[in-house]
């Protein structure tokens, strides 16, 4: 199966033949013809002509669909080309053996060779070969022992052109294979950056619910039976599992924000908005980052009240506001590393197009803004 860069080379060399060989035999033929007399020159003239046309009617052939009756119509009409020499021929060719019905059958030997099999061309050379010695035999232009060697170069004009067009369309080969060695390596950067994406998106989601229900649960936060957490420990292993997140489509943000975070032990004064539509893949990072924010609070902010807000602004962008009154931190202390703050807040929401900016300072608490799409893209 043949690569692009080889066909394309196949393409190329089937034009530049045709063409040239086109160009070449006319210029050679019509010079000869109005440069020199022709020992018949109606004959010559019609030869000439003839042979011009078809060299015009075979090239938008072979560049519209290759068949293998016109190559043997062509082989045909060189054979007589060489052989009307008995007509074309001019006197002085005898002192000058170099005539245009050489150098028209050189271009098209060469030109064989960028359009055809090795069989075809090899055929092709030795018909024509064969054809020109007898043509210049049979117009007594010189004995056989000056034909054969000038003919004969036509052999040696066949096999290299022949080497080229090997060595060029190894090169295109080689090209092809390099090229597919590259998209092998790109197919498996792209499924390993897929992967490791999956990972990142399930290691978030597993921080975002049953890790946060843990440390909660560690932290002291519930030091009894509560049903809220086990109701909350049910959630998060339908989350992990994948059976909650809408799949595609659009939802609203505030009935699902409100779902999510009903459950985080803190009581929250809400600001919303009576209804925000949005893909559904950026609700659930929205929500996630909300919950997310608010364990926080409860973890880290020592108060037992937070804001939520979600506002759409005149731009068309949605943000959620999750603040707090508490302790607040130093972000400078914060690791860039892990999956809290950066992991499953800043970078999901980069991943969706979004930001997430959080603002804290010790005593001062915390204000977390996610915002979708990005204002500043």
């Amino acid at each position: 199966m043949t690569g692009p860069a080889e066909r394309e080379l196949n393409r190329l060399g089937l034009f530049y033949a045709v063409v040239i060989r086109a160009v070449v035999a006319a210029l050679c033929s019509l010079v000869s013809w109005a440069t020199t007399t022709p020992r018949d020159f109606l004959l010559a003239t019609l030869v000439v002509l003839a042979f011009n046309a078809w060299n015009v009617f075979f090239a938008v052939r072979m560049l519209r669909r290759q068949a293998s009756w016109l190559l043997v119509a062509d082989l045909l009409v060189i054979t007589g080309v060489c052989l009307a020499q008995v007509w074309t021929a001019a006197p002085e060719m005898r002192a000058d053996p170099v005539s245009w019905v050489l150098v028209a059958t050189s271009i098209i030997v060469v030109a064989y060779q960028f359009h055809s099999s090795v069989l075809v061309g090899a055929v092709a050379a030795l018909v024509i070969l064969a054809a020109y010695l007898t043509g210049g035999v049979l117009a007594k232009l010189q004995d056989w022992t000056l034909v054969v060697p000038i003919g004969s170069w036509m052999a040696i004009e066949a096999v290299l052109a022949r080497g080229l067009y090997i060595l060029v369309r190894r090169g295109g080969r080689a090209a092809d294979r390099e090229f597919e060695r590259g998209e092998q390596v790109r197919r498996e950067s792209a499924v390993a950056t897929a992967r490791r994406t999956d990972e990142r998106e399930y290691l978030a989601a597993l921080h975002d619910t049953a890790s946060a229900t843990l440390l909660m649960v560690g932290a002291g936060v519930a030091s009894r039976q509560e049903t809220w957490l086990s109701e909350q420990a049910a959630r998060d292993l339908e989350v992990i599992q994948g059976h909650t997140d809408p799949a595609d489509g659009e939802v609203d943000l505030v009935p699902m924000l409100r779902h999510v975070v009903e459950h985080v032990p803190v009581r929250i004064e809400w600001h919303l908005q009576e209804s925000v539509t949005l893909p559904a893949v950026v609700a659930v990072a929205l929500c996630r980052g909300a919950r997310e924010a608010l364990t926080n609070v409860v973890r880290h902010a020592g108060v037992d009240v937070a804001e939520v807000s979600v506002v759409r602004t005149a731009a068309g962008v949605v943000q959620v506001w999750i603040r707090d009154r508490g302790k607040g931190f130093d972000l400078a202390e914060i690791s860039g590393h892990g999956y809290g703050v950066t992991g499953s807040l800043v970078e999901r929401m980069a991943r969706l197009g979004g930001q997430a900016v959080v603002t804290s300072a010790p005593g001062r608490g915390t204000e977390v803004m996610l915002e979708w799409p990005d204002a500043l893209a």
